[in-house]
This record gives C-alpha cells, structure tokens and sequence, in this order.
C-alpha cells in the first residue's frame, strides 16, 4: 500500500470511529447523542468516570494527537486528563462541545500531514518504547475513541436502573 493511501486511510478511520463507528460498534456522536444531563453525570461507583469526565477526556487525547502532528509544545497534564465536569446542563453541553472541538482540530491537523509525517519517527513517550511513529498516535486515538464509546453504551444501560452514587473524595 502507498504511503498516502495510507495516510487517506487512518484519516478515514479517525473520522469514522467519532461519527458512526467501526466493525466493533456505533461511534463516539451515536454514543453520546440523546444523553441526558442526569445521565452523563451519573456515577455508578465513588471511583468510576462519569460519561461528561470521559468525554473531556476523550477530547484532551486528540489535542494531544494534534498537537504532536502539528508540532505544538505539549506536555501531560493529570488534572486535566480526568478533570470534573460541572454537574448541569452548561456542564454537558460544554464537555460536548470541547470533544466537538478537539476532533476539529485533529482532523484539519491529519488533512495538512503529509504521508510522510504520518510514517515519520515521533518522540518517545516512554523511554521503553523508542519506536513511536506518527501513525501510532493517529491509529491508538481513534481506538481511544472506540474504547470509551463502549464504557459510555455501558454507563448509558447502567444508569437507566441504578441509583446515583456520589463521587468519593
């Protein structure tokens, strides 16, 4: 396969896994839409993720994609990998909408590489794995994506039936 059908495919699959999905179920947006408030606030256990906190978290992977592809200065940040999100409306629709943003500028970053960039070495990320390439990062954030799409499926049954448990703090 040529390099930029290679580079044509991750595009399309990156794409793809956010808004309809793969052979392993529905995308990230059929995951996501029609979730209530309430619902993508609830919490089934004091140490598990809400959906709201794991679609921010989505959301801060692909910055982090882009931001090697594009060269841009990142470096992690825990606090905002797993950050709150305001239990209310606005705090929903605001962790929507950051996802929304993120899978953006991922997207006009993945259309501006070359097939070169893509197959090139990227930086290591851990100093035992030294073959990092591009392709590595665009490849494993859209199985991030599918990932988290399923926990959000599960949370979205569980919370249908269960009683809401506070956060542990």
């Amino acid at each position: 396969m040529a390099a930029q059908s290679i580079a044509d495919w991750l595009r399309a699959r990156v794409d793809r896994t956010y808004r309809s999905g793969n052979w392993a179920g529905p995308g990230v947006l059929r995951a996501i839409r029609g979730v209530s408030p309430a619902a993508a606030h609830w919490r089934p256990h004091p140490d598990q993720h809400t959906i709201a906190e794991i679609t921010v978290h989505m959301g801060y992977w692909k910055d982090a994609v882009e931001a090697r592809l594009t060269g841009r200065p990142w470096t992690y940040d825990k606090a905002a990998n797993w950050r709150p999100v305001a239990p209310t409306v606005r705090g929903w629709a605001g962790a929507r909408a950051e996802l929304a943003a993120a899978h953006r500028r991922l997207m006009r970053a993945l259309r501006a590489a070359r097939a070169a960039d893509l197959l090139a070495p990227a930086a290591a990320v851990d100093p035992r794995r030294l073959r990092w390439r591009m392709l590595d990062f665009v490849v494993d954030v859209a199985t991030h994506d599918s990932y988290h799409t399923a926990q959000i499926f599960v949370l979205r049954r569980l919370a249908a039936g269960m009683p809401r448990t506070p956060r542990r703090r």
